[in-house]
């Protein structure tokens, strides 16, 4: 029956992976599985976070020293998050951040265009964290993007914790 299959398809090689993260167990999918397809091919991995300004009450975005806290709290995390790719053997890696309206527009539009990005890695949802929303917007990235996209998800017996 496989006979008639001619798959003479290389498979894709990427160069630039741009993952997506917050601070959930579906952010922290998206990071481990970029971290591996970005060793696999010899990569370079962009690290994103985004403020998304769409999530803030106009009392916090008024409010300066609130948001300047929350962008040293993404900045904290890209730097741990990078210090833990390279730790597991990413070459290169570089951290992005960004703020918009939603997360997943700017990933697609913003981002990846930025930097050229070849992939886009994103959490299937989240329901935890600080940055609850970066995953909702997982549908958006699969039907807009340019580019190859993952939906990383983790498996349900994490996933419902």
């Amino acid at each position: 029956m496989t006979e008639d299959l001619n798959l003479n398809i290389e498979p894709m090689h990427f160069q630039k992976i741009l993952v997506g993260v917050d601070e959930s167990q579906q952010g922290h999918v998206a990071l481990a599985n970029a971290i591996h397809q970005a060793i696999e091919d010899d990569a370079t991995l962009y690290i994103a976070s985004i403020l998304e300004l769409g999530e803030l009450s106009a009392v916090d975005v008024l409010n300066l020293p609130a948001v300047q806290m929350m962008q040293d709290n993404l900045a904290a995390n890209l730097d741990r998050y990078k210090a833990y790719a390279e730790s597991h053997g990413v070459k290169q890696v570089e951290v992005v951040y960004d703020s918009g309206q939603r997360a997943g527009e700017v990933l697609v539009d913003v981002l990846a265009p930025k930097i050229g990005a070849d992939l886009i890695i994103i959490g299937a949802h989240s329901k935890k964290g600080f940055w609850e929303s970066l995953g909702s917007q997982a549908v958006y990235v699969a039907r807009h993007a340019k580019v190859s996209s993952m939906i990383a998800r983790c498996d349900t017996a994490v996933d419902a914790e």
